[in-house]
Order: structure tokens, then C-alpha cells, then sequence
């Protein structure tokens, strides 16, 4: 029986790879800020100003942590299923998307049923058809579907739809004749969405120039937004092809690749507001860049060319760890934390630093909360269903 002190620690696993968890809380983090300040500067226009450009810009930007976060999930599910064997045995993959959904189901339909009976105080939803919003939302329907029980649900959607065609993807990559074709296959599958969306753009919706619209048909719908995903999967047959080479850690390549990456990142993230106008570029363009950016980090950190010191630290493994809750609950708090913090717009610079405070803190004490009650006991569960070694495992392409 695991000591309640275990159960209650962040322990790292010796086997994982630490940086991503570095990684995994910053894209959090990055999402967090996003929803504090959007619906206040939306109102406000600016809090910091410093001449034309505000100090906020950068919070404004942060939903691009969802796109860090599917190139993470991409890397992992593939590298897990890579690494532990992928074969034509429908058992392996029963196993796999079982292990999925003790990952992802418990504490979202434990969020889902918080916000739907009313038991976050302060956080509404309209009840017009509430019982068919329910039902797509427990399909994971909601990026085709207006996710309009908590917006943040929408990235679930897309995440679903991926676990459950990774399994088969592989078999497919795997099954080529040549490694080349194996990576002509990838790389097509990198740049099957940003066709799809110049085909949407171009014939269907080419005047859209509204936030609104363009997070419903640009934005929201799986086939538009799986970069992430698909850059996610062609790392990590890179990484495994490379592990079975034994190639070193810390290559020269890898902190270039790593530090130009971050450049790249920062000139993105603190340079203007990323979707403040939406043209044929934020449209078009922009998910595949922002994806190679991250992709490109990813590549770096795992090779060992990334500050170990800093994207290992304890304090963002613990943020790693509660990442999922914290995701799932931070939206439906904000209406409370704008009250207990009595901010209201125009309040200015302080005020709104002290919201701030309010709701990082009451946001990750709920999900401390949801990680140990709704989250953990599912993971161990899981844990006990992958922990049995796979035999067959697939080689990789050289």
C-alpha cells in the first residue's frame, strides 16, 4: 500500500524527462494569464501602457500555451506508444485508450458536473438547451460544437480525437517500406491542416475578420488545429530514431536549435497582439509557425539543450502535475476572484495585480484539490494498467 506521504508528494520519475514538465507549466501558466486579462482588456484596452505597446501584451498572447500543449501531448502519446509497442493486436490498443480516458475523464466530468449544477459560486451558464450542450460536451464534441459551457473545453475536443487516432496513425507510419517515406508521410500530416484551412479561407470564408468567427471555423474545429499535434508526432520519431542510435545528450545543434527557438517565441509572444487583427496569416499561417516555434523547443529541451536548472526546477513540476485541473478550473473561478479581489475596470495597475494574486492562488488551490480527490487516483489506477512491459515493440525509422 503507498504511504500517504507518497501519495501526497511530487516525486520526479527518474525515467521522465524533466524539462517537459518545465514546459508543460509554463503552456499552463501562459493559458492562465491569457484568461485573467482578456475579458478586463477588453474593456480597459490598456492597464500598463509604455507609449503605443502595453506590459500586458504578452498575458494577452498566452493562449498560445494551448499550442505548446498539443505539441507536448503529440510527443508524448507517440513516443510512449512507440516505445512500448504498437502492432496490429487490438488488445494493446484497448489497453492504451483506456489508459487515456483514466487520464482525461475523471476530473473533467468532475469539473463539467461542478459547473453544470451551479457549485462554483458566481459562475453562470445560460440553460437554453442545456441537456444537448451536456451531451456533446461528454462526446467531446465541443470544437465543432460552441463550447459554451467552459470555453477552455474546447482543446479537449481536439486532444480526444487525437488519442484515439494515434494508435492507428502509427501503425500506418511504422508500416512504411523506407524511413523516408515513413517522414514524407509526417511531414504531410504536419501540413494537412494548414491546407485545410486555406481551402476554408480561400472558398468559404474569406471575409471573416471577427475574434469570434475566427475561433469557430479557424481556430476550434480538430482539422483546423491538430499543427501542434502532428509536430508533437514527428518529434518524436526523430527522438527515438536518435535514442536508438545513441546519440548524446547536449549536442551543440540541440541548444541552438533550443535558444533560436526561444528567440523566436519571445519576439511572438512580446511583439504585438498575436490575433488583434485576423487576416490571411493569423487564418492561414500562424498555428503552423507558432507550432514549429514550439516544436523546435521541444527538440532542444529534450536533447539536453535547454537550462536543466530552470525547466527542472521543483516548483514548475508541481505545476506540471496539477496542469490538467488547473486547466479545467480556472475559468469558471474568474467571476469569484474578480469579487473577492473587488476589482472592477478602471480600477488601474495595482488593483488588477491584486485580481492577479487572488486568482493564481484560489486557482491552484482548486486544483491541488481536484489533482488529489478527482485526478490521482485514476492516474495510479492507469499507472497499473501500462506498467506490465509490451513485448513487439516497433522500431523506429533509422
Amino acid at each position: 500500500m503507498q504511504p500517504l506521504s507518497d501519495y501526497f508528494s511530487f516525486k520526479s520519475n527518474p525515467k521522465a524527462i524533466v524539462e517537459l514538465d518545465g514546459l508543460r507549466a509554463i503552456a499552463v501558466l501562459l493559458v492562465l494569464c491569457r484568461h485573467a486579462v482578456w475579458p478586463l482588456y477588453s474593456q480597459d484596452k490598456t492597464l500598463f501602457p509604455i507609449g503605443e505597446w502595453d506590459i500586458l501584451i504578452p498575458f494577452l498572447n498566452g493562449w498560445i500555451g494551448v499550442d505548446l500543449f498539443f505539441v507536448l501531448s503529440g510527443f508524448l502519446i507517440t513516443y510512449h506508444l512507440l516505445k512500448r509497442g504498437v502492432n496490429s493486436s487490438f488488445s494493446k490498443i484497448g489497453q492504451y485508450l483506456g489508459g487515456r480516458l483514466l487520464r482525461i475523464i475523471p476530473a473533467y466530468f468532475t469539473v463539467l458536473a461542478l459547473v453544470v449544477l451551479g457549485m462554483i459560486p458566481l459562475y453562470q451558464i445560460a440553460p437554453d438547451y442545456l441537456g444537448v450542450r451536456i451531451i456533446y460536451h461528454l462526446l467531446f464534441l465541443q470544437d465543432y460544437l460552441p463550447a459554451n459551457i467552459v470555453v477552455a473545453f474546447w482543446s479537449l475536443g481536439v486532444e480526444e480525437k487525437f488519442y484515439f487516432l494515434a494508435p492507428f496513425l502509427l501503425l500506418l507510419a511504422v508500416g512504411q517500406k523506407t524511413p523516408t517515406r515513413c517522414y514524407m508521410l509526417l511531414g504531410a500530416l504536419v501540413l494537412l491542416p494548414l491546407l485545410f484551412r486555406a481551402i476554408t479561407a480561400v472558398l468559404y470564408y474569406p471575409e471573416i475578420t471577427s475574434y469570434g468567427d475566427f475561433f469557430t471555423i479557424f481556430r476550434s474545429p480538430f482539422h483546423h488545429s491538430f499543427d501542434g499535434l502532428a509536430i508533437g508526432v514527428f518529434c518524436a520519431f526523430l527522438y527515438s530514431s536518435q535514442l536508438k542510435k545513441g546519440a548524446p545528450k547536449n549536442p551543440d545543434w540541440a541548444i541552438r536549435i533550443f535558444w533560436f527557438s526561444s528567440a523566436l517565441l519571445c519576439l511572438q509572444l512580446f511583439g504585438s497582439e498575436l490575433l488583434g487583427k485576423i487576416g490571411w496569416y493569423q487564418k492561414i499561417f500562424q498555428p503552423l509557425v507558432l507550432s514549429l516555434t514550439f516544436g523546435g523547443i521541444l527538440m532542444g529541451a529534450i536533447f539536453g539543450g535547454s537550462p536543466k536548472y530552470i525547466l527542472g526546477a521543483y516548483s514548475l513540476r508541481v505545476i506540471a502535475r496539477i496542469s490538467y485541473p488547473l486547466y479545467l478550473i480556472h475559468i469558471p473561478l474568474l467571476p469569484l476572484c474578480l469579487t473577492l479581489s473587488g476589482y472592477q475596470v478602471g480600477n488601474g495597475g495595482f488593483a488588477f495585480c491584486q485580481f492577479l494574486a487572488v486568482f493564481f492562488t484560489l486557482s491552484g488551490m482548486a486544483a491541488l484539490f481536484l489533482h488529489f480527490v478527482a485526478e490521482k487516483p485514476f492516474l495510479l489506477l492507469k499507472d497499473k494498467m501500462w506498467s506490465p512491459p509490451l513485448k513487439n515493440i516497433v522500431a523506429t525509422p533509422d
